[in-house]
């Protein structure tokens, strides 16, 4: 184990989810230690010598890209890079990311004011989708359906946030869905498994009490994950899709840089964590493997 490359998996905490992959990075034989933000300092000053590679799973983003940003000024390649972990931190980015690609995405517009908020809703049409650009889990997320809650997330948000300093805020189209989105866990460019999150709630999160039921990874799934990783990069994502019940047609959602796998892999029994841990150690075990710039 002392040859074997080093691998630093950098965590706020280690919860299920990490502990996982942990284990299954051991499994293919490499020197895996965690790193706390605090001990990023000993690294980047060269007090330890470089590792081979770095896992990026801090919880908060702001940490995750200063963690991955400093890792690769240091020379040392990340997983996922800074510049994918920003992307995926901000939907406005994401958004201008998919248009300028061709990648069938809601119609979003930015936000700046609270005015522009309401002009850019009669634009878009009632019902609309209002939500911040950071954020996880749904929080903040608000579909407005008509004049008096249009006006009730404004008095919310002005109570708070008099100033504007959290603009912009994302308007999107509400597309109506048959009761479930999509989350398809992509490792490198291969998409490893896809669900269901069903729900009666119109946001249909896990952690909102969705259930998860596998699915079949189709033709039309994989075309939208190669889309999603041309403009990213090769990566560790889960990448959330949505069937307009209308056309029938697949839209890209978002994609989220730092996806949950322990309790839905335990519902769907596809081992991510070791999907995960295989295309790491091929990385680590090509020589010609690029520092970050």
């Amino acid at each position: 184990m002392i040859d074997s490359p080093e691998v630093l998996l950098s965590v706020t905490m280690l919860r299920p989810d990490e502990k996982l992959l942990l284990n299954a990075l051991r499994d293919e034989g490499l020197n895996v230690r965690p790193l706390l933000a605090e001990d990023l300092a000993e690294v980047v000053s060269g007090v330890t010598p470089p590792p081979a590679f770095a896992v990026v799973r801090n919880l908060s983003h702001r940490e995750a890209v200063g963690v991955a940003r400093r890792l690769e000024f240091t020379g040392v390649t990340a997983l996922n890079r800074a510049s994918a972990i920003e992307t995926c931190n901000d939907k406005g980015l994401q958004a201008l990311l998919f248009a300028r690609h061709g990648i069938p995405h809601p119609v979003s517009r930015h936000t700046f004011s609270y005015d522009q908020v309401r002009r850019t809703v009669a634009e878009l049409g009632l019902p609309a989708v209002v939500k911040p650009v950071s954020g996880s889990w749904g929080r903040g997320v608000t579909k407005v359906t008509d004049h008096d809650s249009l006006e009730a997330w404004v008095g919310g948000r002005e109570s708070a946030d008099a100033g504007g300093k959290l603009f912009p805020v994302l308007v999107q189209q509400y597309i109506d869905k048959p009761g479930h989105d999509l989350r398809v866990v992509v490792v490198g460019r291969t998409p490893v498994v896809a669900i269901q999150r069903v729900s009666d709630n119109w946001r249909t999160n896990t952690h909102l009490g969705a259930r998860i039921e596998r699915l079949e990874i189709t033709g039309p799934i994989e075309k939208l994950c190669a889309q999603v990783v041309d403009a990213l990069g090769e990566g560790f994502y889960g990448i959330d899709l949505i069937e307009d019940l209308a056309t029938g047609e697949l839209l890209v959602l978002e994609v989220n840089a730092n996806p949950d796998f322990a309790r839905s892999s335990a519902v769907h029994g596809v081992n991510v964590a070791g999907h995960l841990a295989a295309y790491i150690a091929e990385l680590c075990s090509d020589t010609t493997l690029p520092a970050a710039a």
